[in-house]
């Protein structure tokens, strides 16, 4: 795998992470402030918009698992194996590959079923925003696509090292 290649997933990876996070504080920031207006005009006025529990489920949806996604670029997720520092390049790899393997096991057979999971969504409108439901659950196929985007920059740039080292 040439350096090139490993620096632009790297750097896929890290644009993809920019944006999630730009999406995810944005979904965040919408859910406080829908619950906020629910709270207060629940008992200040006794008369809660039904649009607010709405957005603000939608909203948690989304910055929940765009959030996911940050946390797996991050390594902030929980792991059963904690990198060492001192681990060979060829460890590396031999880890981010077997990783690299179990994710594709969990997330190809929900890739596979995402377009009739879309189809069907597309054809419902949700209660009271009244928006195409599959709007809603585009996150779910999305947020998965950005961790193999994730993971396949990991496995590159442990190839890379593996190459440097070698040739060094």
């Amino acid at each position: 795998m040439s350096t090139q290649l490993a620096r632009r997933l790297g750097a896929l990876s890290a644009a993809v992470d920019r944006a999630c996070s730009l999406f995810a504080f944005l979904a965040l920031g919408i859910m406080l402030l829908a619950v906020l207006l629910q709270i207060v005009a629940r008992y200040v006025f006794d008369a809660p918009p039904p649009w607010t529990e709405e957005i603000g489920r939608y909203a948690m949806l989304w910055s929940g698992l765009l959030g996911g996604t940050m946390a797996y670029y991050r390594r902030a997720d929980p792991a059963l194996v904690q990198p060492r520092a001192t681990d060979s390049a060829a460890r590396v790899l031999l880890r981010q590959s077997v990783e690299f393997v179990a994710l594709v096991v969990f997330v190809a057979p929900v890739l596979q079923f995402t377009p009739g999971f879309l189809e069907r969504h597309a054809h419902r409108i949700t209660e009271t925003l009244e928006i195409n439901s599959a709007l809603v659950v585009a996150i779910v196929p999305v947020s998965l696509v950005v961790l193999l985007v994730h993971q396949a920059a990991r496995v590159a740039g442990a190839l890379e090292s593996l190459r440097a080292g070698r040739s060094a």
